[in-house]
């Protein structure tokens, strides 16, 4: 409020110059006051604001100048000298007013223009105007002045940082809608696409717009040259083809500024892989010559000569060569003798295309100048030269004899002087006045070097200067005998080779129509792909023919892939395709990849990369939303994750792995994708760590620990640390755990593929896992020694086990030796209590595994002092199948054994119970033991126990005494379980 006071008790005309904008804004409405009250126009009281008008037009706040402009223009109309000011005003109004976008602020600096022409002052009005057309764009030359002064970066780089990034949105955010910026500056793709639709529809309506501020926009494009979706890049170039068209039409020349900050990165796009696209830029750097001259864009072509990417050079030279022919030898900079040295060099070229990109250059300025090509390229090799003449014998035009060629260049230097192809190429003959006896001179001088010459087809230039008369006679044509030429002629027979006798067998093969349909799976047209996915379908679920497609499976995913993304870039975001079609080509794809990866076979095949670009599809898919907005879109989602489920179990274990692993660098690498991607990743990642003790043996570990060597390359630990989440951390760290967990000290055998180890933490990491291992695996020893010693993988091999085991089970099913089999096999598990029994139950009968069972049982119960059960029970051979022997003394519960069995044939047993019993490994160890029986296995030994139990319950419910000890049934039920035995028999019969 201080300032305030002080301003405001200041005269008019100081308050105009105050530093304060608002005492301006002040000043300038007294005055515009002032100015209207005033009746005379002669008064002295205009003279005080004489040298301020100039002032109040271009006030630097945008307010102030608003009110200083209607100042100005009051002065104008009322004052008798405001003539004065014309040109300084007029001027300021062209410089800031006129490049506003405020349209208030133009129509008041037109209204002064047109009020300086009414008091006669039109001239020095147009004069200013004219000058005008001269001034360059304010905020670019301010953003070339900054950069100059390192103010701001300058725009050069290899590959887009941030910090560009950051720097450019700073720059648009004065010139772009906010909505617009927004979506130019987007993490997803489509809404680049989006974007750059939006500025090609209003690119004509707002050519203004997009000239003021065109260095910001090619800015913008050469970012989207780093992209790698191709949709992207295929609508940047179509706006960039009408854009330079549209800067043609209005006759505008880029600055060097604006070239230089986008031509080197338009040229790294010459040596794209696809066709089109290269197409399109050649379209554009010739569109990019009527609008930057030719011979300052030679020598970004002649830097991209320089590049590793073969495809690039190549299409440089063939570049470098157009403009040789459409401009002539001046295009070529700094000097042709320079260049073309530089680019002789690449005659020698290892690349086929190079080699042949060069030589047509040279070949080019041969058409040009003639032999002086050869001074101009300086030293070759012998074989680069004999190539190169070779060339130009065979690809140049026909150039006419050297004095033809001489009295021609003399003819176009004396007609047109300035000639851009002739100017250095030769000095100019002196002039003779007998031209026709020079050339006749000549002509035998000529016929004297090459005497071999026809007569026929010289010129008889005696009677050329003979014939006086104007009617001009055609010569007698010399008569040639043609007989010969009407015979007829012999042809030979022709001698046909011997077709290879595996021609037929390689195209007659079925293989041609797979790569056929597989090739339309990818097609643009949906009914295409939809009957294509059909046809292989087909195939797919027919085991017998499904064979056919082995060594094709990269083939087929690769084009699956492919679709998906066309899907995703272009048929989600086109509102013309019916969504229902695209949801039947999703049903489609899935429905064939679930088929596919139902056969393990066909999926161990596929590769590494192909897995990687499979799950980032599927997942990127699974997080699309748009998909869950259609009909039946949940159910999508749903299929795709069965499917990442199935792909996951299928797969070769190893290629599965390493890409899990390459695709969690990728997005945690990009900062562009969604974070919901990587999470899914590792998700995929834990469910595979939890399928490697079963596939440890059939994974290549030496590649996987490559892979994850890359990674930590890339993410250190103390880098991972930094990330916003720590589950990538903890997963790595899972996975080496486990992988040290299943191998032990063996793991560092398998770093053989690593060629730096110290460039990673993964040894390190390793080694310190295994050391803390081998101390919990060493107290753990010494605590069990006293039940049992070591583990089995410590103490024998594993066909020792088997030996053993073998051995055990051998006595169990011997009549004779059965109850020393199952002591043994007791001791053993006491012993080895993670041993395996599974391979040897697996292919016994329900019966031999329950005896099994029960036998351990009461060994159990005896050593521990419990109740001890007499069993004389049958021993059973591994045919289960086989009848009792009626010598033997058989108890209730064998009998009760076979009665469970026939009734659960014949569907009567009750299994709905939901009471559970420990296994048999629990119950002769403490601790779990690694899967010691399957699944199957205990739930068919838990159903016969309950239903024993169950049976006991009923029959001792009127006993006397009930106990829960395991004691023979009496005898009084054995005549009942006899006959239930034999109803049952009589029922399957």
């Amino acid at each position: 409020m201080g300032d305030e006071s002080e301003w405001m008790k200041l005269p008019i005309d100081q308050k105009c110059e105050h530093k304060i904008w608002k005492a301006r804004l002040n000043g300038y409405e007294e005055a515009l006051k002032l100015f209207q009250k005033i009746e005379d126009e002669k008064s002295a009281e205009w003279g005080k604001y004489l040298g301020l008008i100039k002032k109040f037009v271009t006030d630097s706040n945008a307010v102030a100048q608003l009110k200083g402009l209607e100042a100005a223009l009051a002065f104008i109309e009322n004052a008798h000298f405001a003539g004065k000011t014309t040109g300084e005003v007029v001027s300021g109004v062209v410089t800031k007013v006129f490049n506003q976008p405020k349209a208030r602020a133009k129509e008041l600096g037109m209204d002064i223009c047109f009020m300086y022409i009414e008091i006669e002052k039109a001239e020095v009005v147009q004069d200013e105007l004219l000058k005008g057309l001269d001034n360059k764009n304010p905020k670019i030359e301010q953003r070339i002045k900054e950069e100059k002064q390192l103010k701001i970066l300058k725009w050069n780089f290899i590959t887009p940082r941030d910090e560009y990034v950051e720097q450019l949105k700073t720059q648009m955010s004065t010139c772009f809608a906010k909505w617009l910026q927004d979506e130019l500056f987007h993490f997803d793709f489509q809404r680049h696409v989006k974007a750059i639709g939006v500025m090609i529809e209003r690119l004509e309506s707002e050519s203004e717009a997009t000239i003021s501020c065109l260095d910001l926009i090619l800015k913008w494009f050469t970012l989207r040259f780093f992209d790698t979706n191709t949709t992207v890049l295929m609508k940047v170039l179509e706006y960039l083809k009408l854009l330079f068209a549209m800067l043609n039409r209005e006759n505008y020349h880029l600055t060097e500024y604006e070239a230089n900050s986008f031509v080197p990165y338009l040229i790294l796009k010459v040596g794209e892989s696809k066709d089109v696209v290269r197409k399109d830029v050649r379209a554009i750097l010739a569109m990019l010559c009527k609008v930057y001259p030719a011979s300052k864009v030679f020598p970004f072509l002649m830097d991209g000569t320089k590049s590793k990417n073969s495809k690039q050079r190549a299409e440089c030279l063939e570049e470098l060569g157009c403009l040789i022919e459409g401009y002539g030898m001046n295009v070529c900079q700094p000097t042709p003798a320079k260049s073309l040295k530089e680019i002789a060099v690449h005659i020698g070229d290892r690349d086929t295309s190079v080699r042949n990109a060069a030589l047509n250059t040279v070949v080019a300025v041969y058409n040009v100048c003639g032999d002086q090509v050869y001074k101009l390229i300086g030293n070759l090799s012998e074989k680069d030269m004999s190539m190169l003449e070779e060339r130009i014998k065979r690809s140049a035009k026909k150039a006419p004899t050297a004095v033809a060629k001489q009295t021609a260049t003399d003819r176009s230097q004396k007609e047109h002087p300035t000639n851009s192809n002739a100017t250095f190429l030769r000095k100019p003959a002196q002039e003779d006045p007998n031209k026709l006896n020079q050339a006749r001179q000549n002509a035998q001088h000529t016929e004297s070097l090459h005497p071999s010459i026809p007569k026929e087809f010289q010129l008889d230039l005696d009677m050329i200067e003979m014939d006086q008369g104007r009617v001009c006679e055609l010569p007698d044509l010399v008569q040639h005998k043609l007989d010969e030429l009407l015979e007829p002629i012999m042809i030979p027979e022709p001698k046909m080779r011997s077709v290879s006798p595996h021609f037929d067998e390689l195209h007659n093969s079925t293989a041609s129509t797979i790569n056929f349909v597989i090739s339309q799976v990818a097609s643009g047209d949906i009914n295409t792909s939809i009957q294509a996915l059909a046809q292989i379908d087909e195939v797919l679920r027919q085991e017998d023919k499904a064979e056919v497609m082995s060594g094709h499976i990269d083939q087929f995913l690769i084009a699956t892939i492919m679709q998906l993304r066309l899907i995703n870039s272009t048929h989600m975001a086109d509102d013309r395709v019916d969504k229902k079609d695209i949801i039947k080509l999703y049903s489609c794809i899935i429905g064939n990849m679930l088929s596919l990866f139902s056969m393990e076979s066909l999926a161990r095949e596929a590769s590494m990369g192909v897995l990687k670009d499979l799950m980032h599809g599927l997942i990127t898919l699974m997080l699309d939303s748009r998909v869950e907005d259609v009909e039946d879109g949940t159910q999508v989602i749903r299929s795709v994750n069965l499917l990442v489920i199935r792909v996951l179990e299928k797969s070769d274990q190893t290629n599965m792995i390493s890409a899990l692993l390459v695709l969690l660098q990728d997005t945690l690498v990009s900062t562009a994708g969604s974070p919901m991607v990587s999470e899914l990743v590792m998700k995929c990642l834990w469910r595979v760590i939890r399928f490697l003790p079963e596939t440890i043996n059939n994974i290549n570990l030496d590649r996987i620990l490559l892979d994850v060597h890359n990674f930590m390359k890339v993410f250190p630990k103390e880098k991972l640390k930094q990330l916003k989440s720590d589950v990538p951390h903890r997963t790595l760290k899972t996975l080496l755990h486990t992988l040290c967990k299943l191998t032990g000290a063996k793991i560092l055998d398998h770093l053989s593929m690593i060629e730096n180890r110290n460039e990673s933490e993964l040894e390190a990491h390793l080694r310190r896992v295994v050391k803390h291992s081998g101390n919990l695996a060493g107290l753990k020893s010494d605590r069990s020694n006293e039940k049992g010693g070591l583990r089995i993988d410590d103490r024998m091999s594993k066909a020792k086990v088997s030996d053993i085991l073998s051995e055990i089970f051998k006595k169990i099913g011997s009549k004779e030796n059965t109850k020393e089999g199952l002591t043994e096999l007791y001791e053993y598990k006491q012993k080895y209590s993670d041993a395996d029994l599974e391979p040897f139950l697996k292919n016994t009968s329900q019966f031999f595994q329950s005896y099994v069972e029960r036998g351990l049982r009461m060994i159990e119960s005896e050593r521990e002092g419990k109740t001890r059960i007499q069993t004389t029970a049958v021993i059973p051979q591994h045919g289960v199948d086989s009848s009792l022997s009626s010598n033997e003394e058989l108890k209730p519960a064998v009998y009760y054994e076979r009665l469970k069995i026939l009734r659960q044939r014949q569907g009567l047993e009750n299994t709905s119970r939901a009471q559970q019993r420990p296994t048999i490994s629990s119950l002769l160890s403490s601790k779990p033991s690694v899967a010691s029986s399957t699944d199957m296995l205990q739930s068919k030994l838990s159903q016969l126990k309950e239903s024993r139990e169950l049976y006991m319950q009923e029959h001792n419910v009127h006993s006397p005494t009930h106990t829960n000890t395991r004691s023979a049934s009496p005898a009084a039920n054995l005549d009942d379980l006899k006959k239930r035995l034999e109803r049952i028999k009589s029922k399957r019969q």
